[in-house]
């Protein structure tokens, strides 16, 4: 039997098809740079990296002697050429080995980031100076590398939950030109990092090529993301009650100076040392190696005492460090 439409029916099927055709929008597809992660996965990803830029402030912190912030800036799928022309020459990249998967990844941090934290360990303020674009003496890259080597265990830390990783083969590369993780026109995931204070501002990248994250990747579902949100909170609890119990040590500085090396040199026993502070100012209280308080030095029965008498600002912190 022959399917007969009336006149109306068939204008219905016209205006639906019209509408359709109207309300889709065609959307861009960049061939050369293929999203091969899903936002969904791409969202745990990130959820990864902002644990680890926790651990990485910490970290940083503690070697820096000061406050440092990090933050997880971006999380980026470029092609592996298009992220080794971004880095300057010479470069701080260390290259290293994920087990069980096998696959490379990088971890690459800014001259300012690298000449800041040369300088604070050599007793500087911590101050990065972007044009100072030289390979690192054997000395500094000790220093680096012990930093470098914190930071990767924070990194196993952040993935543990997730799948757990161990790193191995750490080696540094300066020049963006030998560094063979992956082939040129490979895709990558890129998650940035900036590094601030007062003193120091700065970058750092972790690359991973996508073939090396594939075992992991079946593994970062959505459902994910809410057992990291319910881990978050319980681990937030947790370490609170720990934090309450944790010891840290606390020193008092009554006085300081400065003496040159010469005079350091002709020290003799029963020598005065006379010191720059005046005998009416306040002592400095430290607490974990910063400067948090001024104070009175006495004794409390036959111990030594400080009786805390304002916290310091930010300003007058650095002026203690």
């Amino acid at each position: 039997m022959a399917d007969e439409r009336t006149g109306d029916t068939q204008n219905s099927f016209s205006n639906q098809i019209e509408t359709g055709f109207q309300s889709s929008v065609p959307q861009s597809y960049d061939f050369n740079r293929p999203q091969r992660v899903n936002k969904d996965r791409l969202r745990v990803v990130e959820n990864v990296h902002e644990q680890f830029s926790q651990l990485f402030s910490s970290t940083f912190a503690a070697s820096m002697r000061m406050v440092v912030d990090v933050d997880l800036a971006f999380v980026d799928q470029p092609l592996y050429n298009e992220f080794l022309l971004s880095l300057p020459t010479p470069c701080s990249a260390f290259t290293f080995t994920l087990e069980p998967t096998g696959g490379k990844a990088l971890l690459c941090l800014s001259p300012e980031l690298i000449m800041a934290i040369i300088d604070r360990t050599l007793g500087g303020k911590g101050v990065g100076n972007s044009d100072d674009m030289r390979p690192l003496t054997s000395i500094e890259r000790k220093i680096v590398n012990k930093l470098v080597s914190n930071l990767l265990r924070d990194f196993e830390s952040a993935w543990e939950t997730r799948f757990p990783l161990e790193v191995t083969n750490v080696e540094l590369e300066t020049n963006p030109e030998f560094i063979q993780a992956a082939n040129s026109g490979d895709p990558t995931i890129v998650a940035a990092f900036e590094a601030h204070s007062t003193t120091l501002n700065g970058l750092v990248h972790l690359c991973y090529p996508v073939s090396t994250l594939e075992t992991l990747l079946p593994r970062l579902n959505k459902n994910d993301i809410s057992h990291a949100t319910n881990q978050e909170h319980g681990n937030s609890v947790t370490d609170s009650r720990s934090l309450s119990k944790m010891q840290v040590s606390a020193l008092v500085q009554i006085a300081q100076g400065s003496l040159s090396l010469k005079e350091i040199a002709d020290l003799q026993q029963g020598d005065v040392i006379k010191l720059d502070t005046k005998k009416n100012e306040h002592a400095v209280v430290f607490v974990g190696n910063q400067p948090k308080f001024f104070a009175r030095a006495g004794l409390d029965g036959r111990q030594r005492a400080a009786q805390i008498i304002s916290t310091l600002q930010a300003s007058e912190e650095e002026l203690y460090r």
